[in-house]
């Protein structure tokens, strides 16, 4: 079974149900500890709307929490869910530039999560 996250109409990932679920639970956790909405907006019917300015946002959010530390373990857990995020924005037609070389080496792996999405 999938599940569709659609970002003004267009489908911009279709992950597995379980994996989308993970996604979202995580996602929405990190929202709230950068103390931002995620712009995440699912329903009942395995879709989940993104209201991309606001998910762009809370992605930037994500992203400033990520470099702002070296803790490995903090890293090890944002990262999944900011990948994911990264894939997501740039797939709903939001690029970001790096505004530090932490946020710019994780960002260098978009396009290898990507493939795996």
């Amino acid at each position: 079974m999938s599940y569709y996250f659609k970002v003004a109409g267009e489908t911009v990932w279709n992950p597995a149900l379980r994996i989308a679920q993970w996604y979202l639970s995580f996602a929405e956790r990190a929202g709230e500890l950068v103390q931002r909405p995620t712009g995440l907006a699912p329903s009942n019917d395995d879709t989940c709307t993104i209201e991309v300015e606001v998910f762009q946002q809370f992605v930037e959010a994500m992203l400033e929490c990520y470099a702002s530390t070296r803790h490995p373990v903090q890293h090890g857990l944002m990262r999944g869910v900011l990948l994911a995020s990264l894939v997501v924005l740039k797939r709903g037609g939001v690029a970001l530039d790096p505004k530090s070389e932490r946020a710019a080496s994780l960002m260098g792996e978009v396009e290898t999560f990507a493939r795996a999405m």
